[in-house]
């Protein structure tokens, strides 16, 4: 790779290594200073430091070999296999995520998440996850690569510019075709793992659609949720009386899902979203076999 950059006044006073990792040429910031220092990278034909100060009309001349893609990290006890990537270019990746793995590191998973894929494949990136989906929720997960891509898109779940589409599968067939939930949510005081139903708690906003009625016992629903909240859509399902199938925290100990379901059955089926880039992009996740299976199942 040779490129040759004049600095403009707007560019003008930052550091060598800094002005580099924004003319995105592939190679973290360390890998960049490396590269200043053996002389890849010159500033008016001068060898210089990382720290060089650029000045208008400077002519930085970059001079390295072609980066091939990275490889995919190898698998290891406590790295992630490597999920599907719906979309990918220099400021996100977009990803189906499989359902079963935690997003990011806590108490009971300390290794083997989505996180820990995400920095083994872009070493020395920072950015990360914009938003979450629970340990067995599987579909759409959005990745920022660069602290200003995280903060763009962060504002737009900030401020409800995003519209996401869940399919869930649900016990019962609703009465109506379609509806609107607004009950607020808080943390259960008997059960911290859960959330529920509390009038003091944090706006909630959740509407749905009936998609397909899977026999007498079962629903294929559409839902849209306007807000964030942890747990949202599981708890507000198991409000409208109709939890999702396969959900151990809100399911009545009556309802038993269909043989071979081991998870909540919530796919986050679509996402829209302006990239940094200003393109406004839908992103669909395919089902995931599980998911097929019990619909092929029941109907």
């Amino acid at each position: 790779m040779e490129k040759t950059f004049n600095i403009s006044p707007s560019a003008a006073g930052q550091r060598l290594d800094i002005f580099c990792v924004s003319k995105a040429l592939g190679l973290s910031r360390t890998a960049l200073q490396r590269a200043i220092k053996n002389g890849d990278i010159t500033v008016n034909n001068q060898v210089v430091k990382p720290r060089y100060i650029v000045r208008t009309d400077d002519i930085v001349h970059v001079q390295l070999p072609a980066v091939p893609p990275p490889a995919a990290p190898p698998s290891s006890p406590s790295s992630p296999p490597s999920p599907p990537i719906l979309y990918e270019d220099k400021d996100v990746v977009v990803i189906n995520k499989p359902a079963g793995l935690t997003v990011q590191p806590g108490i009971a998973n300390e290794t083997g998440t989505i996180t820990d894929w995400f920095t083994s494949r872009y070493p020395g990136r920072r950015g990360g996850l914009v938003h979450r989906l629970d340990k067995d929720t599987s579909g759409v997960l959005v990745l920022a690569k660069t602290p200003a891509a995280h903060a763009y898109l962060k504002q737009q779940f900030k401020k409800r510019r995003v519209k996401k589409e869940y399919l869930a599968v649900v016990f019962g067939v609703p009465k109506a075709s379609d509806g609107r939930i607004t009950r607020p949510l808080a943390r259960s005081k008997r059960n911290p793992l859960r959330r529920t139903i509390d009038e003091a708690g944090k706006p909630a906003i959740t509407e749905w659609q009936l998609e397909k009625k899977l026999g007498h016992k079962y629903a294929l629903l559409k839902v849209f949720p306007f807000t964030g909240r942890t747990h949202q859509i599981r708890v507000h399902l198991h409000f409208l009386g109709h939890p999702i199938v396969g959900d151990k925290l809100y399911t009545f100990k009556r309802q038993h899902p269909p043989p071979g379901v081991t998870r909540q059955l919530l796919h986050a089926y679509r996402l829209t979203l302006n990239l940094p880039s200003g393109r406004r992009k839908t992103f669909t996740a395919p089902l995931p076999e599980d998911f097929q299976n019990v619909l092929s199942m029941v109907l």
